[in-house]
């Protein structure tokens, strides 16, 4: 089966305590796996497929509260995936700290 994903991806144990939240700092849930390209966010809010979407991406661990400009591209059980529509560098360097973080501790996928 061909591979469709850009970026490899990282999934983050609930011990991460990693979350998403909306622009007002609603917790939106857990995020599950991140990657370059985007993450994955356990969450049983209702997300309309293709909309863009401003979240924020909390890690009080690292000093993180990084707001992103998302589209939602799935739902399955485990959350909604959400694309990031472009990253500006900072948010690069926040999002590669997560990743680095995680898959240095042997999450990778």
């Amino acid at each position: 089966m061909h591979e469709r994903r850009k970026f490899e991806r990282v999934a983050l144990p609930p011990s991460a305590k990693v979350v998403a939240t909306t622009a007002e700092k609603e917790v939106l849930g857990p995020v599950a796996v991140i990657g370059r390209g985007g993450l994955l966010v356990d969450t049983q809010k209702d997300f309309r497929l293709g909309q863009l979407y401003d979240l924020v991406v909390v890690d009080e661990r690292e000093g993180i509260q990084r707001p992103l400009r998302v589209v939602a591209r799935y739902r399955v059980a485990e959350g909604v995936g959400f694309e990031f529509d472009g990253l500006d560098a900072d948010a690069a360097v926040e999002i590669g700290v997560i990743i680095g973080k995680h898959y240095s501790a042997g999450a990778g996928r």
